[in-house]
């Protein structure tokens, strides 16, 4: 839901700076495109932390009689904020493209289903 979110917001404000209705087709595709690709951004850094734990814990053992919080607190310990951030180039490249290739599909789609807001391919 938060990509959504990002999507339409960063969406309606590089729209603001331009006349929707005279836009070429070529032009909305990008703003769909970028507009993804700064979702899909936000949705890599905000996942990031919870997946380098739930890496992690999937790799070590727990201590006997050691529960799952007890070990998710180790482990964001060990980690620390930059810890939890490893590898954060690679996350955002993959999630960035991809999601910004998803968006030009949902653009196109909302333009043929006749929904408003976000940006339209054609007319």
């Amino acid at each position: 839901m938060a990509k959504f979110v990002v999507f339409e917001k960063v969406s309606e404000a590089i729209l603001r700076g331009f006349d929707k209705d005279n836009m070429s087709a070529g032009s909305k595709t990008a703003v769909n495109l970028g507009s993804g690709l700064i979702a899909g951004f936000a949705a890599a850094i905000v996942s990031q932390p919870a997946d380098t734990m739930l890496s992690k814990i999937n790799k070590t053992k727990g201590a006997p009689g050691e529960g799952t919080t007890t070990r998710l607190i180790k482990i964001g310990k060990e980690l620390g904020l930059r810890g939890s951030y490893a590898g954060i180039g690679a996350r955002l490249f993959m999630v960035g493209t991809l999601t910004a290739g998803q968006f030009a599909i949902y653009g196109d789609i909302k333009r043929m289903l006749g929904a408003t807001g976000g940006v339209e391919i054609s007319k």
